[in-house]
């Protein structure tokens, strides 16, 4: 096998190295993978703190208002009927659960939910719109769809239904006329983060929500900080709105000079009588009188009582002194003991409220669920959600998750979101696509122990039923598969079948994927749209490949090895020539000549654990984070044998240098090439095996070559 090592700017990685103290090896791999200082944060936190506001979206406001009318009761004396409609697969019913929880705990009486039910299609329907009216609502908030049902949210509005849609898929040429709207992929909505799941967007308007239940909403302040330089004083001022920094200003002044604040252009900036906020007002009442004189006069407040009663850590230490352990001051270069005073003002009063924090914890462990589900990029924010959620999950479950994580295995272990993708995904899944997607959400609604238990095992019963549908859809398609196979060259697996179900695309693709080693598309057809799903290996990209396609596509998302997509009918027979054409121009490439590309070679003194600590700082793996590839160019095989007659799995014990570690592989090809003594080149990733809660380190095996 060719191993290829990731290009590696190497100034950069000593900058990585030196400014966030980081493992070199750590910093080496982020350099290679193009992680700026900028992505560092996503990857050393998981406070709420360090993700997008929603607030950056101006139809936030718009719809926290139309909520909370709705549950007022004082004016009309009951709540408004209000429907959340959502979909039917976890990304769905998660965004779905989020919602509704939310709207509960904030006292809403009148609510309830629908989800697309047995066969029917995704999002608001011309039914749908019927049932609606017919239901005496008047509020509906769409969640994980809506963006593209313009007509049916234009009569729903035009018979005095108002729609809030929340999503996160591509917008139409022209956005439904609705109440408002929140989705990151619509231009100029001013999220900085187009890749939100579903579940995520509707977990940042549930904590708006929350928000504007706190005297924080609407606030509006002026954060100021003087410090002094070399005979200067620098004056700073950041301007807060709802805990959001919308406009800053600095001025430097000569110490001891007669300096105006009227020829400042600090003076329109704090003339605009918001409350300017300190912390230790004596200290920076010194430092502005020896920029201005003593006749300076500006109304401070000092918020010091609150931030030590909130953080007790910081009681008796200066911004100095709290600027040089500040966690969000290393993610600045410049202005380190502004950026402290920002973060400890929103610290010391978000954290001031439970509802945004710790409340907040059951939200963000099926907003985690729901991101993975989705298949969403692993970078940004999405890596704090899935990160923190996981967390959570791990140490202190929703009573909802903890009969399912107990039946699955995932009680007294880190969970990752590897588990959640092949342990709680498919069983969540299983009920949309087995037609009753009710089951999935009640469970994710109710924390009574003998309905938990019922639901739970309702599901387990729904994905057994589906596997078994899987082996028969199966054996349907698998000459289809064989035709088609051959009619392109053994390049691609193309399956068009009405026999495949909606749901199954995905897993049939992967099935077949597996078997030949080559890319696989199942398509299935319904009421006009196409619902399509690809699978595929190195050195293939589902979601690269989908996207020379993507003006025939309606909409496509996914990662490196597995995507989907949609398309309406009429287009799909072009969508299948155009596959075809493309792969039959691609150049076969033989075993010999296939490249992997790794992390890094590791040297015999550097296989040790702190590999695995490495890996912490990547985790969450996902799409635009793939797992962690090293490579060892000579090591030798110990012992090896083959687990449970499946001479497919194997274990290993590799010594390299003077170590020896557990090793695995699962899918092992010429394993009676792998006898001890046997010298061998390893490309493996670091995996921890968990057994009765105890942890045990071992490679996990992405490929192997004996050496001559």
């Amino acid at each position: 096998m060719k191993i290829r090592i990731k290009s590696c700017d190497s100034a950069k990685a000593r900058a990585l190295n030196e400014r966030f103290k980081l493992p070199l090896l750590a910093a080496t791999v982020m350099a290679r993978r193009n992680m700026g200082e900028e992505d560092v944060v996503f990857s050393l936190e998981n406070d709420i703190l360090y993700q997008h506001s929603p607030f950056t979206v101006e139809d936030v406001y718009s719809a926290v208002e139309r909520i909370e009318e709705a549950l007022d009761e004082e004016e009309r004396g009951e709540q408004e009927k209000i429907l959340i409609f959502g979909d039917r697969d976890v990304d769905g019913v998660t965004s779905t659960a989020i919602m509704m929880r939310t709207l509960k705990k904030l006292g809403a009486k009148n609510v309830s939910y629908r989800l697309p039910h047995g066969d029917e299609s995704y999002g608001i329907t011309k039914e749908g719109v019927k049932e609606i009216l017919e239901g005496g609502y008047s509020l509906v908030i769409t969640v994980d769809n809506g963006i593209s049902a313009r007509e049916e949210i234009k009569e729903l509005m035009m018979n005095g239904v108002d729609v809030i849609i929340l999503d996160h898929h591509i917008p139409g040429e022209k956005l439904p006329p609705a109440t408002a709207i929140f989705d990151p992929k619509v231009e100029g909505s001013g999220y900085p983060f187009p890749h939100l799941a579903g579940c995520a967007v509707a977990a940042k308007l549930c904590w708006a929500l929350h928000f504007a239940s706190t005297p924080l909403w609407n606030s509006r302040v002026i954060l100021l900080h003087a410090e002094p330089g070399n005979g200067t004083i620098r004056v700073s001022g950041a301007k807060m709105e709802n805990m959001m920094v919308v406009d800053t200003c600095s001025d430097e002044f000569l110490e001891g000079e007669k300096n105006s604040l009227s020829r400042s252009r600090l003076l329109p900036f704090l003339a605009c009588g918001l409350p300017v906020i300190v912390l230790d007002k004596d200290t920076e009442l010194s430092l502005l009188r020896r920029a201005f004189g003593n006749n300076v006069d500006i109304a401070l407040e000092d918020f010091r009582p609150q931030l030590d009663r909130i953080m007790p850590k910081t009681r008796g230490k200066s911004l100095f002194d709290l600027s040089l352990v500040s966690r969000s001051a290393r993610y600045v270069t410049a202005n380190k003991e502004m950026e402290t005073l920002i973060s400890l003002f929103k610290s010391a009063s978000i954290y001031a409220f439970p509802s945004l924090t710790k409340d907040f914890e059951d939200i963000q462990q099926l907003e985690a669920i729901g991101t993975i589900s989705d298949l969403m990029p692993m970078v940004d924010e999405n890596r704090i959600i899935v990160r923190k959620g996981l967390s959570l999950m791990s140490k202190k479950p929703l009573p909802c998750l903890s009969y399912l994580l107990a039946k699955q295995n995932l009680i007294g272990k880190p969970i990752s979101a590897v588990n959640v993708s092949f342990k709680i995904s498919p069983v969540l899944n299983a009920a949309g696509r087995m037609g009753e997607p009710e089951t999935a959400l009640e469970l994710l609604l109710t924390d009574e122990p003998g309905k938990i238990e019922d639901l739970t095992d309702r599901l387990l019963s729904l994905n057994a039923a589906r596997q078994q549908n899987e082996e028969d859809t199966m054996k349907m398609v698998s000459s289809k598969a064989e035709d088609s196979y051959i009619d392109n060259d053994g390049k691609i697996v193309i399956i068009d079948d009405p026999s495949v179900p909606r749901g199954l695309t995905g897993s049939i693709a992967s099935r077949i994927s597996n078997d030949k080693r080559i890319p696989v598309i199942v398509l299935a057809t319904m009421d006009g749209k196409v619902s399509g799903s690809m699978r595929c290996h190195d050195p293939w990209s589902a979601r690269d490949f989908l996207s020379s396609f993507s003006h025939l596509l309606e909409d496509y998302g996914g990662h490196r090895f597995a995507a989907g997509f949609r398309l309406d009918e009429e287009k799909k027979a072009e969508f299948i020539a155009r596959v075809e054409e493309y792969v039959r121009e691609i150049p076969e490439e033989s075993e010999e000549s296939r490249e992997i590309e790794v992390d890094a070679q590791i040297p015999k003194t550097f296989m040790n654990e702190e590999l695995w600590e490495i890996r912490e700082l990547f985790e969450p793996f996902g799409q635009e984070n793939e797992e962690l590839l090293f490579y060892i160019p000579d090591c030798e095989i110990v012992e090896s044998f083959s687990v449970g007659g499946n001479p497919k799995y194997m274990k290993f014990t590799i010594r390299y240098g003077n170590s020896q570690w557990p090793a695995v592989w699962w899918d092992a090809r010429n394993n009676n090439e792998f006898h001890p003594g046997r010298h061998v080149s390893v490309v493996f990733t670091p995996e921890t095996n968990w057994w009765k809660g105890v942890g045990k380190r071992q490679l996990g095996i992405r490929e192997m070559e004996p050496l001559p």
